[in-house]
């Protein structure tokens, strides 16, 4: 498939049982190894991954923590639970991807909160798929622990833990200063180093520690999707049926799915320690 003329897939991997068995890349565009790739919505779920972090370290006492921080004052996310938001279902009482005045991952939090939902109420906690549910979290870590924290973290988490090769970047909103509280999910990783944060993850769940009981309990408080009109599509974004704290998933299968726009995917086989 690789070979062929018109394909676009630009890299293949497959991990299994702490061995990479597949490696096939894309040689017709002649990406060095050292080239980051855009993370687009896979990056949802590496800010849930940190969420755990912030979560084992005492910066946030639980997933069912209640988001008080005074931009959501007025706005339903007033009084959310972390654990709604990182379902994609934080209460919004409109669809999420109404139009904006502003693209979402431009404008900071504080832009959204005032200017595009002040004086909402909550709806019910049903799953709509957002991009803004994710700043919110990004942006609600960072100002919790604050920017010299949130940094220790960052290097523990990549330089430490999953040992990347090359560095990883995570981007602010264009509008957002140095000092903003305030957070994108747009990463920018190399595509060995996606895999070794995956590879940290199914380490995390098999070893229980208490980043991998994060991830268990997002499978415990998974949510039903709901219906789709592209329920049997095959692709990594509508074919599972529940959604676990940024992360789409079984009923009956602890798959967690990581999935981008533009065909990027990274699953995670807890049961049989596969990563694809």
């Amino acid at each position: 498939e690789m070979s062929k003329k018109n394909i676009g897939l630009l890299s293949y991997m497959k991990y299994d049982n702490g061995k990479i068995t597949i490696n096939q890349k894309n040689d017709k565009f002649n990406l060095p190894e050292h080239v980051r790739w855009h993370s687009q919505s896979v990056g949802k779920s590496i800010i849930s991954y940190m969420t755990g972090h912030a979560i084992c370290r005492g910066y946030i006492s639980g997933i069912n923590e209640t988001m008080n921080w005074d931009i959501f004052d007025n706005t339903y996310y007033e009084n959310a639970k972390l654990i709604n938001v990182l379902n994609m279902a934080s209460g919004n009482p409109k669809n999420h991807n109404r139009d904006y005045k502003k693209w979402v991952n431009n404008s900071t939090i504080q832009g959204i909160m005032k200017r595009e939902i002040k004086n909402t109420t909550p709806g019910k906690n049903v799953y709509n798929y957002s991009n803004v549910d994710t700043n919110v979290v990004a942006s609600y870590l960072l100002h919790k622990m604050g920017h010299k924290d949130f940094k220790k973290l960052l290097n523990y988490l990549f330089n430490e833990k999953v040992n990347v090769q090359y560095d990883v970047k995570l981007y602010k909103q264009e509008d957002a200063s140095s000092k903003t509280e305030s957070l994108t999910y747009a990463f920018y990783i190399t595509r060995y180093d996606y895999l070794r944060i995956a590879v940290a993850m199914l380490d995390d769940w098999n070893n229980n520690t208490c980043e991998g009981q994060y991830l268990k309990d997002l499978y415990e408080n998974k949510i039903h999707k709901g219906e789709s009109k592209n329920r049997n599509s095959t692709d990594a974004f509508s074919n599972p049926t529940y959604y676990a704290g940024q992360f789409h998933t079984y009923a009956d299968k602890p798959i967690f799915i990581m999935d981008g726009y533009g065909g990027q995917t990274i699953s995670i086989d807890f049961e049989n320690n596969k990563i694809y």
